[in-house]
C-alpha cells in the first residue's frame, strides 16, 4: 500500500488474538488443533491392522514376534494463509472515551471475522456427505416420521438412532464416537422431545428446569454435547438482513481423541502452521496517505478430514 513504513509484528496484539474465544464457534472444538512446524507435509492414517489375530507364542529363549505399526502415509495437508485488516483512523482514537483500548477491540474483530468464515468453511465441509463415509448418512427428510422436530415426538427415537450409529462408527474405526454436535435449532427442540422429557422429569427441588447439554450428554452417552449457536449473512451488503445458523439442522456424531497429534486417528483435524512461533500474528503498520494505522491479522492453518468413517451425519433432523 501507498504510503506504508513502520511494519512490524505486534506481539501484545498477536497474544490477543491467541486468546480470543467466541463460545458460538465450535469448528476447533468438532476439528482440534494440531499446531504444526511446517507449512505442507503428511499426517499419519491409521489401517485396521491391529484389529487382524497375530500369533504371539513364545517358548523359553525365543524372541518375540515383531509387528509392524499401523500406519499409512497417504494423507497431506497444506495450511493456507487466511488473513484480514483494518485502518484506525487518527481521529477514532483521539475521539475515544478514556480507557477505551481502541487496538485490542479492532484486532478482536479482525480475529472474530477470520474465525467466522473458518466456521463456515469448516460447516461446510463436514455436512457434504461426500465428505462422510458410505452409509455414515442420512437424511431425515426422507423419512419425517424418523426426524427429531416436533411433529415427530411420538415417532421418532433419538437415542436408538444415535446407538446404531456409533456401532457403524465402530465399524469403521474400532473406537465408539464420543461426541455429538447439537445445533441450537436441534438442541431446543431435543430438550422438549418426550423421550428425553422422560429421562429428566424432576429436579432435586421438585420442579422441572431446561436439560443442560451435559444432561444431554449424559443421555446420549457421550463425553459431550456440542451446541453451535453461530449465525452467518446470507444476503449482501445492503440488502435486508437474512441472519441463519451456520450448522442449519445437521446433527453429527465423532471421534474425537483425547489428546490429538499427527499420529493420532480422529474424524477431523486443523492442522495449525505456528513455524512463526505463534497460531495468529497481527501486523501494524503506518499507512500516512491515510492518516490511519493498520492492523492485518493473519493465520495458516488446514481443515482435513482424517478418517470419513469416524462420523455419522443425519440431515434435517428438524
Amino acid at each position: 500500500m501507498a504510503g506504508m513504513t513502520q511494519v512490524h509484528v505486534d506481539q501484545a496484539l498477536s497474544n490477543v488474538s491467541v486468546a480470543y474465544r467466541n463460545a458460538a464457534f465450535v469448528a476447533e472444538r468438532i476439528a482440534p488443533v494440531v499446531p504444526v512446524q511446517k507449512q505442507n507435509d503428511l499426517y499419519f492414517q491409521f489401517s485396521k491392522q491391529h484389529f487382524r489375530t497375530v500369533v504371539d507364542n513364545l517358548r523359553p529363549g525365543d524372541e518375540a514376534n515383531e509387528i509392524e505399526v499401523d500406519l499409512d502415509t497417504r494423507g497431506s495437508y497444506r495450511c493456507d494463509g487466511h488473513g484480514l485488516g483494518l485502518a484506525i483512523p487518527d481521529e477514532l482514537p483521539a475521539n475515544a472515551d478514556p480507557g477505551a483500548q481502541i487496538d485490542i477491540e479492532y484486532t478482536e474483530k479482525i480475529t472474530s471475522q477470520l474465525l467466522l468464515n473458518q466456521e463456515v468453511a469448516f460447516a461446510s465441509l463436514v455436512t457434504n456427505t461426500t465428505n462422510i463415509g458410505a452409509g455414515n448418512y442420512v437424511d431425515l427428510s426422507a423419512t419425517p416420521t424418523q426426524q427429531w422436530g416436533t411433529s415427530a415426538y411420538t415417532t421418532s427415537d433419538p437415542r436408538e438412532a444415535v446407538d446404531a450409529a456409533k456401532e457403524t462408527v465402530q465399524q469403521n474405526i474400532g473406537e465408539f464416537p464420543n461426541c455429538l454436535m447439537l445445533p441450537r435449532p436441534v438442541f431446543r427442540s431435543l430438550r422438549n422431545h418426550p423421550r428425553i422429557l422422560d429421562a429428566f422429569k424432576y429436579t432435586q427441588s421438585g420442579a422441572r428446569s431446561l436439560i443442560t447439554a451435559e444432561q444431554m450428554a449424559e443421555y446420549f452417552d457421550v463425553e459431550e454435547v456440542i451446541v453451535p449457536a453461530a449465525l452467518k449473512q446470507a444476503n449482501p451488503e445492503g440488502e435486508a438482513d437474512s441472519l441463519s445458523y451456520i450448522w442449519g439442522n445437521n446433527v453429527l456424531l465423532f471421534y474425537r481423541p483425547r489428546r490429538p497429534g499427527l499420529r493420532v486417528p480422529a474424524f477431523s483435524y486443523h492442522f495449525l502452521w505456528i513455524g512463526n512461533g505463534i497460531s495468529y500474528l497481527v501486523k501494524r503498520f503506518r499507512l500516512e496517505t491515510r492518516d490511519s494505522d493498520f492492523l492485518k491479522v493473519k493465520k495458516y492453518y488446514a481443515q482435513i478430514i482424517v478418517a470419513q468413517g469416524a462420523a455419522y451425519l443425519w440431515q434435517n433432523a428438524i
